[in-house]
């Protein structure tokens, strides 16, 4: 999973709160949710994520919180940083699911 916490952080540093984002139309509403459910230790973006499935209202479905590298393009553009400097790359490796395991 992709944690967003350095980019909420960096977007605090330079001032841009989500009023900001908002008014100024820099990334669609969708799309900050997403960096926000996807923000925050582990342990909280898992729990984030089991909330929303729990709630009621989204009948157990899962929360799609893929963004698209345009987006992550257009706030390196507008934060003039790499990607490594607002997101971190977080995953468990399931040897089940390796070439190796899935095609020979």
């Amino acid at each position: 999973m992709i944690n967003y916490t350095k980019l909420l952080k960096k977007l605090e540093e330079k001032g841009i709160s989500s009023y900001v984002i908002r008014q100024k139309g820099l990334i669609p509403q969708s799309t900050l949710t997403k960096l926000k459910m996807c923000s925050g230790s582990p342990e909280e973006v898992k729990a984030k994520l089991q909330a929303y499935k729990d709630d009621p209202k989204h009948n157990g479905k899962e929360f799609m919180y893929d963004v698209s590298t345009k987006t992550i393009e257009d706030l390196c553009q507008l934060l003039q940083c790499q990607p490594q400097e607002i997101m971190d790359w977080e995953i468990e490796l399931d040897p089940d699911l390796s070439y190796e395991s899935r095609f020979e």
